[in-house]
């Protein structure tokens, strides 16, 4: 459908060309006024009628405007997304996005219909552009989202050096009472140097038996060649690790390691502490780390602490990045690049509090980390191809099953 109201934007476009009344940002500007016909189109289709028009064939009304930040090569858009009184309405050119706030919707409308709804709930559905949601448009997305969320979980592996591993926990009602369950989650890097999200599950606990599941799920949809894990200090991680990934080095996360050396020192000693701390890994190499280190814990028993200084020399394994090329330093020391993720999933579970089930949960985290997947595969390189071939023999790098050089080398 294309009524006058649709088009206005793109008129109103062509005007201020026209008239020479746009020059900076004049493609910004055209690509927004693009964007608004298509939704203007695309809600009158919807709803079987164009703007105000009286219409037979009606099946809903508008309900005003929403707006949202929109991400593109020519900068930040803000769009005004068109709301209808019954259902949602969300762009077709925001496929990847209406993924998790549909999985969100989902979530929230399962709790409204439970009876377990807030205000801010309410409000959170009415940011979300719907007013009112029935139980038959909440099945639509669950039966449309479930299959590509399943399908992402259980794709097919490859080649993975580097994999970092981390979850947290989140609250979800079972069986007439609210339990914490963990969201485990793996990023890899591969071969070339681009990002993967790896796979992601809820477990009752973030204990050994349930990360040895997890990661045993991993190799067997493919994933080989692991040759540093990335993580922090739970023990039953550290052993599913060892366990079912023996030839793979493990880092300890330094975010996390410094965090647990401040907890052994006095408030007023920390700042101290963590800046002494910090000099070992300015250091320019493994063995250079090491004596910084050796000189830091000497001077942590001449100030008195000992508990600091007891738990800084038992620590190697948060230097292990060291071994590897040092243009990886920076992305290895530590499970930030999980963060992150947690941190997004974070601000939206919020809005929910506490799951209806795990099928909820597991549908919102699995499409927002489909989302942040996507988003991988198109843009650059998290680490340069070039450097990755650092970790490889030059026999390894043209995919030769032996080195050649491998007798020259014993005869001498």
């Amino acid at each position: 459908m294309g009524s006058a109201k649709s088009l206005r934007h793109v008129e109103a476009l062509v005007e201020a060309v026209m008239s020479g009344g746009l020059t900076e940002g004049l493609l910004r500007s055209g690509l927004e006024s693009v964007l608004a016909a298509i939704m203007e189109a695309e809600v009158s289709e919807q709803l079987g009628a164009e703007h105000g028009e009286r219409s037979d064939a009606r099946s809903g009304y508008r309900n005003g405007y929403r707006e949202r930040s929109f991400q593109t090569a020519l900068g930040t858009s803000t769009l005004q997304i068109p709301k209808v009184r019954e259902g949602h309405y969300a762009p077709s050119f925001l496929t990847a996005y209406r993924r998790s706030d549909d999985a969100l919707l989902a979530a929230v409308a399962a709790c409204y219909h439970q009876g377990v709804s807030t205000r801010k709930v309410e409000s959170i559905m009415r940011e979300l552009g719907v007013e009112n949601l029935k139980k038959s448009q909440v099945s639509e997305i669950v039966r449309r989202l479930d299959p590509q969320v399943e399908a992402f979980r259980k794709r097919g592996l490859g080649e993975f050096p580097y994999v970092w591993l981390d979850a947290r926990y989140e609250n979800v009602r079972e069986d007439n009472r609210v339990i914490k369950v963990a969201v485990l989650v793996a990023i890899g890097v591969r071969r070339d140097g681009m990002r993967e999200v790896l796979g992601v599950a809820v477990e009752r606990a973030e204990n050994e038996a349930f990360w040895d599941d997890f990661i045993r799920s991993l190799l067997d949809r493919g994933l080989t060649g692991v040759k540093l894990a990335i993580s922090d200090a739970h023990e039953g991680l550290r052993a599913a690790i060892a366990k079912r990934l023996p030839g793979a080095c493990w880092q300890r996360c330094r975010v996390h390691f410094m965090r647990n050396l401040g907890e052994r020192v006095s408030r007023r000693h920390r700042p101290a502490v963590l800046a002494l701390a910090k000099t070992i890994f300015v250091q320019e190499s493994h063995a250079e780390a090491l004596e910084q280190r050796k000189a830091v814990v000497e001077a942590l028993r001449k100030a008195k602490q000992n508990k600091a200084a007891d738990f800084l020399e038992s620590s190697d394994d948060m230097l292990t990045y060291m071994h590897f090329p040092r243009e990886h330093w920076s992305k290895l020391h530590s499970t930030n690049v999980i963060e992150r993720q947690n941190r997004e999933l974070k601000r939206r579970t919020r809005v929910v509090s506490i799951f209806p089930n795990r099928e909820a949960l597991i549908r919102l985290a699995g499409a927002l980390l489909l989302e942040e997947h996507e988003e991988w595969t198109v843009a650059r390189r998290y680490i340069s191809e070039r450097s990755m071939d650092e970790l490889y023999t030059p026999a390894e790098q043209l995919g030769l099953a032996e080195d050649p050089t491998r007798h020259i080398t014993a005869a001498k």
